[in-house]
């Protein structure tokens, strides 16, 4: 389903909405759309005359003024409108397309259906066990004879299709041809190198994308990397890094890992060796400038797309920075004390002798002889001087950069421009700690909103509960709660600890009073009661909890479920459902498994499903190892455990603990290899 696919990836890398009420209850606008080009490549989708609302199972639709156009709580997904007009929508259990006006252009009569193809406007359909395509009458052009496993296969430019059938891959065109024939066992097409791989009997060849052979047949494994955008604009007919492994001493035929070693080659696409095995010792794929980083004994140069050395290997490390899918129009070259800048073209271009740099958070932050930070660019330019002691990258959209002078720190941005004076004792995220050591946070004006008068303040990562504010947790005199911008006590401070953002975590706070956990909401309200040992992670509504060294369920409506007379309890709850998975880089089941809570008394294993209903008792022992192994052994029952980041007294220095242990360790020296 690339409509959920799409979703995922927006959610996990934009987080781009904003919270809203209407008469029919809180929803989420998407702020930031994406599409993808006819080579797959994403896009930005721009002067959106309607956007998207989402809640917890539905999406609709808003126009510009914020009036709702399409209510939610009708479809259970809407993808964003097409430049046709059409929205792929899902209704109950089938997918359809309709327009802005909820007008049925194609019936909801698949269990799965994708977005139209730009290279043939055809999009996948999916019925069973079987895809075919659809044009966009709604015809079925291309009949429902090819394998469906989980997701839906698109067509892209050339106009050409990687599709199964009966368990074995080929490729047709718009047409339904087909252009090669369906006898492989796996098939990759290399959209942007313009080719094809495909694999049979464990050896793999090359075809066009017009299906005409381009090689014969190797065993070597195909090394690429995971990022598309990593490559340059023409990546056409770039050389394949290639992996060969043989034994070192081969008259011992004992397996031995250490005595397995690595040749790299580049290929082309007719697998001739562009350059031969045994040449480097270390290799990465073609990338910047058409050229590739590659290591002989320890020491590093680069080569171009012939394969000819264009950077003697004499440097200690070569890297291109990047941060996730954003790579850097330059390389980084150690040589001794020195580091150097150089574009694609392999220009030395460093302004001024750097001796050190630092890649956290996505920013080049460079040390000039004189031991000064200052900051480059992706480019290579340099945006902030070597003026200050320190330099670190804030947090929050819109780059900001904590800085010291002479023992103050202040706030600037990446053009160097003062945001905050240099006064402060010191700067942690957004949060500034005056000279007498009490926190504030300023606005995005630069006014006061938080009053100078917490020990410490954290984010609390729940603000969508609280419309068109932020909300934090504060420590005062020993003692947490949390605020809104307006310094209005929302949860009292009252408590040792609340916890921040806790990964799989609940829709609120780990709570501690008294030595003793539960469970609060955002708004306060006790969800479970503080009277526990431990409490762990929620999942379907229900928690493991522990009392006097045993262990029980409740529920987060705080309903005791079973009671706490175990000696080990175990969720066995997936975390998500499976219509929210669907990625193209897993291999997901389609039956979803049962939530299952299993309990242990002594050498008793018993099986309950969430509601304390018991399912089987005397569960033989080498089921549990089988299903389980050492989850039942080896687990986390602390809520002071790290995983809860439990906000105590004397945050501020922990604070500052954590971050100059972060700030030090500099990203360098080493090929990533």
């Amino acid at each position: 389903m690339i409509w959920m696919r799409f979703f995922l990836a927006v959610w996990f890398f934009t987080g781009s909405a904003v919270t809203l009420f209407a008469q029919e209850g809180k929803y989420k606008i998407r702020e930031v759309e994406y599409d993808q080009d006819s080579t797959g490549k994403m896009i930005i989708l721009k002067n959106l005359e309607y956007r998207r609302i989402y809640n917890d199972n539905s999406w609709g639709f808003i126009d510009q003024s914020g009036d709702i156009v399409i209510p939610l709580n009708k479809y259970k997904f809407l993808n964003p409108m097409d430049e046709e007009g059409m929205i792929l929508a899902k209704k109950g259990n089938k997918e359809g397309f309709i327009d802005i006006n909820e007008n049925i252009i194609i019936p909801f009569l698949y269990d799965d259906v994708g977005v139209f193809s730009h290279s043939t406007a055809l999009a996948p359909v999916a019925k069973g066990n079987k895809q075919g395509f659809i044009n966009r009458k709604g015809e079925l052009v291309i009949p429902l004879e090819y394998d469906y496993i989980s997701r839906v296969v698109y067509f892209y430019a050339p106009g050409i299709a990687v599709l199964k059938k009966n368990g074995k891959y080929g490729v047709i065109n718009a047409l339904n041809e087909t252009i090669i024939p369906f006898e492989f066992d796996e098939m990759k097409h290399w959209r942007k190198h313009g080719m094809i791989t495909a694999w049979k009997g464990g050896k793999w060849t090359c075809f066009t994308p017009s299906g005409s052979p381009l090689s014969g047949y190797c065993n070597y494994r195909i090394l690429s990397d995971s990022y598309s955008s990593r490559l340059p604009a023409n990546s056409k007919d770039l050389p394949i890094l290639v992996e060969r492994n043989f034994q070192k001493n081969a008259r011992n035929n004992n397996f031995n890992a250490d005595s397995i070693k690595s040749e790299f080659a580049y290929l082309d696409k007719h697998q001739n060796e562009v350059v031969p095995f045994g040449r480097f010792d270390k290799a990465k794929n073609f990338g910047l400038g058409r050229k590739a980083i590659v290591g002989k004994n320890g020491k590093y140069g680069i080569i171009n797309d012939q394969g000819a050395v264009v950077l003697p290997l004499i440097y200690e490390f070569i890297e291109r920075p990047y941060h996730y899918s954003n790579y850097s129009n330059i390389f980084l070259v150690r040589k001794g004390s020195e580091v150097s800048i150089f574009d694609k073209q392999l220009n030395n271009i460093s302004s001024e002798r750097i001796i050190d740099y630092d890649l956290s958070g996505g920013s080049i932050i460079v040390t000039n002889t004189a031991k000064k930070k200052g900051l480059i660019d992706y480019e290579g330019h340099q945006q902030i001087p070597f003026l200050y002691d320190t330099l670190y990258a804030g947090a929050g959209r819109g780059k900001k950069y904590i800085a010291t002078k002479a023992g103050k720190y202040g706030m600037l941005t990446a053009e160097n421009q003062i945001i905050q004076p240099f006064k402060y004792s010191y700067i942690y995220d957004n949060v500034f700690v005056d000279l007498e050591g009490k926190c504030g946070i300023f606005d995005k004006h630069g006014r006061l909103k938080i009053p100078f008068e917490y020990d410490a303040i954290y984010p609390t990562w729940y603000d969508n509960f609280f419309p068109n504010k932020n909300t934090y947790i504060v420590e005062q005199g020993g003692k947490i709660g949390t605020i809104d911008d307006d310094n209005n006590v929302i949860i009292p401070l009252i408590y040792d600890g609340l916890s921040g953002w806790v990964e799989y975590g609940p829709m609120g706070h780990f709570a501690k009073k008294d030595g003793k956990y539960g469970l609060i909401s955002p708004e306060g309200k006790v969800l479970i009661s503080i009277a526990y040992e431990y409490v762990g992670l929620p999942a379907k509504g229900v928690c493991a909890v522990r009392k006097n060294g045993k262990f029980g369920l409740v529920s987060t409506s705080n309903q005791v479920i079973l009671p706490c007379i175990y000696d080990h309890l175990y969720l066995d709850i997936p975390y998500f459902e499976i219509d929210f998975i669907d990625d193209e880089d897993l291999d997901l089941p389609l039956k979803k498994e049962k939530s299952l809570i299993v309990t242990r008394q002594g050498k008793k294993y018993t099986y309950y499903d969430i509601n304390g209903s018991e399912i089987q008792t005397d569960v033989p022992m080498a089921e549990i190892q089988r299903k389980y192994g050492s989850n039942l052994m080896h687990f986390t029952d602390s809520n002071e455990h790290y995983d809860f980041d439990l906000k105590q007294k004397g945050g501020l220095q922990k604070i500052k603990e954590e971050n100059d242990r972060i700030n030090h360790l500099y990203l360098k020296g080493k090929n990533r290899f």
